[in-house]
């Protein structure tokens, strides 16, 4: 049968089908009663068409447009709703007969209501965007959720795969759409959202909104051809009548990426290569008996919809929506609408994969035979503003303890909020600390590492430092991009010596309300030292043991009173939920810090020297090293250095020959100025009794340690890696078998999908992150990409040389500067490593060098003293920044000083679900010992 028979075909059944009148009639019983049940509604899914059963339980329907498979829908108050898959073919008469079962509780409005907390609305939030309108579409303003406290939110935690946030109503949700004018009551059948994807599924009744004027139905009738065009029912309804072009649709074949080809961002360059066009009169449509079409669909297909305008992120340029269908089971049926009967058939992404319920038009909805105008999809000032909405950034920190004395360190423990925390791992890695007095004059200033969204520190009190008000600011680069709102403040009083502050009560608080904490101790003596064993159990509202990460001190309460009006956790994630009034569209320019970061300015030596040039950074003898390039004016910049305090470091531009030429200056950082007024506490202060003063000023304190010598195995150094910890992926000698012969550029493109390149694909944003650092045997391999690219030498070596090969992305940091773009470990069956000892010695000569300062100095707490040092009485008894617990169980031990009789415990951090806690606990220390140990 040739292509126009079958087009003839296919339009004379869609014609046709108009013609005979369906009827579908039936009752709906109670199933606990067995009474036919009036006032029932009964509804086609997904459309405008529907009824209620008469006062005998009786329904009936009839049409002449009715697809040839739909799901009749029956539903009442208290009851479960129901449904059936019903197939109906023309001039065809169906009884369909439902029995409803009574739900076990049903809970009144008034309950629902009381359900509703902070977690509770920050999950409708979440729900609201994965379900109405994509924030950056227009009509998302149009959308509301006229009764949304039937929603209950529950954390599913099963025994395989990830977490997730599942959606339950015990009635329908009834939604506005003033924006395409439907009123919809939606039977929430399944939603899950998980950490980076969601899912829903719900039974649907569209009932058209009665404009209240010309303009609003015009309005509404422009908003729903809007939605129509360029969506999945207008491409499978113009496919059946082989219009697709006709309607401005051109569909192509992708093909997977090469191991010897990158595939680019350019439409012209990947027309022919990674995409291929594919004609519609290939697509075949088979006619089923009910009246339905089976379309056997190839592979993946992306679709461009030509007669749009779209801000295109995936295609630079092209200017029009892109996106991409696949069928997993190589087909999919669709009703003579263009509607897919099934879903789950159809996987959609890109522009297609956009529409949520707010662009959902019901199946019946007969579009006009042409279009004229178009109505705004895509509000570019709301996206770009969403864009840098998901990159803001912020920390929290905290303290040992509430205010301090002149010559005391101060410990930091805290966390990094991020209003995505998808771009957790590409935002920064540096913190800056600035002290600051009462007038926000600058006292010092300090960095901090932030690891995997962590903070940890300390610092050290001048002496001669005056009592009064300071506070700490704490920010990152990045942050400087945002208002300035997001700075982190807190208050730090100092007081005179000999004083104290008055306590003040304090409230435990959690998000949820909902937690239990259970604390239990017990005192002995361990080496001639009083120790107090605390273990402390974190339980959910089902008494669940509950993970969670959190910062724990203890305090001597003689010495340190509470204090209730300090940040907390508490307070700062409130701004996770603060919706900025005015969008955020910002040109950054303050990039991400990856570690410490310097920037600097090279002068040419010779004017025929080039204008782009490669500036070797070596810290200290070798201890790190990487290449950067300058721009054209000479300015350059490295960041992922990782060392505390001071160091050297030595810079010059190597020609081919390595050796240095030009001059390299180091460009100071400005302290930023920021506005606004300082935080201050409001205490009370006492004076303290004669000889009872105890402060945090350990000295020279030396930790314990353990050492175990005999009978131990040394483990070689690459058997540890080196020492850099576990890799991402690793691959051993049984892995490279599978490729023999190979070279490891290739290995390295199938094992990451990066089309052998050599590159790993760190997740900088914003930032090229060049070549990865190769260690082969233990050796650091350099590499620039204006001489040697990390791929060309991996293509020297091939599997069959290779013992093993390490690969690191997230965690490189750990590499310093040279890990910035990733890090590739190679152990060869040669085994031509490093022998510690050897001479190594950097050779400086021609290089320009530097002293930096690094992170603060660290200053580790002393929770186990040196037994041979007496324990001395002091303010902080134990301190850790970085609790895990395990199962929600968490023990330690505090050493105590003579004559403590009562300790504070202050916990802070977040539980495992993502909510936050600030919690203090007191401790009476009982005189009598229940145990020794030796």
């Amino acid at each position: 049968m040739n292509s126009k028979r079958v087009f003839l075909l296919l339009f004379f059944s869609l014609i046709v089908g108009n013609l005979y009148s369906q009827t579908i009639r039936g009752t709906v019983k109670d199933g606990s009663t067995g009474k036919f049940m009036p006032f029932c509604n009964v509804f086609i899914n997904n459309t405008t068409i529907g009824t209620v059963s008469d006062e005998n339980g009786f329904f009936e329907i009839s049409r002449n447009d009715l697809p040839g498979t739909l799901s009749l829908v029956a539903s009442f108050v208290g009851y479960e709703t129901f449904s059936q898959e019903v197939s109906i073919g023309e001039g065809e008469t169906k009884t369909v007969d439902f029995t409803l079962t009574p739900l076990e509780s049903v809970l009144s409005e008034v309950e629902l209501k009381s359900r509703r907390d902070k977690p509770w609305e920050r999950n409708l939030k979440r729900f609201e965007k994965v379900f109405l309108a994509l924030p950056d579409d227009p009509i998302s303003d149009g959308q509301e959720i006229l009764n949304p406290w039937v929603l209950e939110f529950e954390k599913v935690k099963p025994d395989k795969g990830p977490n997730y946030i599942q959606a339950t109503a015990q009635q329908p949700l009834i939604i506005e759409n003033s924006a395409l004018g439907y009123k919809i009551e939606y039977y929430l059948q399944d939603y899950k959202l998980y950490k980076d994807k969601s899912q829903y599924f719900g039974l649907a009744f569209f009932e058209e909104i009665e404009p209240k004027d010309s303009l609003t139905k015009k309005q509404y009738q422009l908003q729903k051809e809007t939605s129509y065009q360029g969506s999945l029912k207008h491409l499978m309804r113009s496919l059946l009548v082989q219009r697709a072009d006709e309607q401005g649709f051109d569909l192509y074949i992708t093909h997977p990426e090469q191991m010897d080809r990158r595939r680019t961002n350019t439409y012209t360059v990947e027309l022919g290569e990674s995409i291929v066009p594919l004609s519609q009169d290939s697509i075949r449509r088979i006619p089923l008996k009910n009246g339905n079409f089976r379309i056997i669909w190839p592979d993946r297909v992306e679709v461009h919809f030509l007669k749009k305008s779209w801000l295109n992120n995936y295609y630079q340029d092209i200017y029009h929506p892109v996106g991409w269908i696949s069928a997993p089971r190589g087909y999919f049926d669709i009703d003579r609408n263009g509607v897919p009967i099934h879903p789950t058939q159809v996987v959609l992404s890109g522009y297609l994969g956009r529409p949520r319920m707010g662009r959902t038009l019901p199946h019946d909805f007969i579009p006009p035979q042409t279009f004229e105008n178009f109505a705004e999809e895509l509000n570019v000032v709301k996206a770009q503003a969403n864009r840098w909405e998901n990159l803001r950034e912020r920390p929290y920190i905290t303290t040992n303890k509430p205010y301090y004395f002149p010559g005391e360190s101060v410990w930091l423990g805290g966390i990094m909020l991020y209003k995505n925390q998808f771009f957790k791992d590409s935002l920064s890695r540096l913190l800056y600390l600035e002290f600051r007095d009462s007038k926000s004059d600058l006292v010092f200033e300090e960095k901090y590492p932030i690891r995997d969204g962590k903070i940890n520190g300390a610092f050290q009190l001048p002496d001669s430092l005056p009592p009064g008000d300071y506070f700490i600011k704490a920010y990152t680069e990045w942050m400087r991009n945002y208002p300035e709102k997001d700075v982190y403040q807190r208050a730090i009083p100092v007081l005179a010596k000999g004083t104290n502050i008055e306590a003040q009560a304090t409230q435990n608080r959690d998000y949820g309300g909902d937690l239990v904490f259970h604390f239990r101790d017990s005192v002995f003596m361990k080496e001639g030292q009083k120790v107090i064993l605390v273990t402390i159990e974190l339980l959910d509202a089902l008494d669940e043991p509950l993970g969670a990460n959190f910062i724990l001190s203890a305090t001597d309460q003689q010495f340190v009173s509470s204090m209730d009006n300090q940040n907390n956790l508490i307070k700062a994630f409130e701004w996770l939920d603060e919706e900025s009034k005015d969008p955020l569209s910002i040109n950054p320019q303050y990039p991400i810090e990856y570690g410490i970061t310097v920037e600097g300015r090279f002068t040419k030596s010779k004017k025929r020297q080039p204008d782009i040039n490669p500036i070797t950074i070596v810290r200290g003898d070798l201890a790190d090293y990487g290449v950067v390039s300058t721009d054209t004016s000479g300015y350059f910049r490295a960041t992922g250095l990782n060392f505390f305090e001071w160091d050297t470091l030595a810079m010059a531009a190597l020609d081919e020959k390595r050796k240095p030429y030009g001059s390299v200056e180091l460009l100071d950082r400005e302290t930023p100025v920021f506005r606004g007024s300082s935080p201050k506490l409001d205490y009370s202060i006492y004076e303290m009794s004669a000889n009872r003063g105890a402060y945090d000023e350990f000295g020279d304190f030396i930790l314990l340690e353990e050492f175990v010598a005999e009978d131990e195995k040394i483990e070689a150094m690459e058997d540890r890696y080196y020492g850099y910890g576990d890799p991402n992926f690793a691959l051993d000698s049984e892995d490279l078998d599978n490729w023999p012969g190979s070279t490891l550029d290739q290995v390295i493109g199938m094992r990451l999908g990066n089309g052998g390149n050599g590159g790993l694909g760190n997740y900088n944003f914003g930032v090229g992150a060049g070549d990865p650092l190769l260690i082969i045997d233990g050796f650091r391999y350099q590499t620039d990409s204006t001489t040697e690219t990390a791929s060309q030498v991996l293509q020297n070596y091939t599997t069959d040389e290779v013992k093993s090969i390490a690969i690191y992305t997230l965690n490189a940091p750990v590499f310093g500067l040279g890990g910035f773009a990733g890090v590739i470990m190679i152990e060869t069956k040669r085994g031509d490593r490093f022998i510690p000892g050897g001479e190594r010695n950097f050779n400086d000569f021609g290089f320009n060098k530097f002293l930096l300062k690094g992170y603060a100095r660290q200053i580790p707490f002393p929770n186990e003293p040196n037994a041979e040092t007496s324990l001395g009485r002091r303010q902080t008894l134990y301190w850790n920044p970085s609790v895990t617990t395990a199962e929600g169980r968490y023990e330690f031990e505090i050493y105590l000083p003579s004559g403590v009789n009562e300790i504070d415990l202050r916990l802070e951090g977040v539980t495992e679900d993502g909510l936050p806690f600030w919690w203090v606990e007191s401790i009476l220390i009982e005189k009598n010992i229940t145990s020794v140990q030796e």
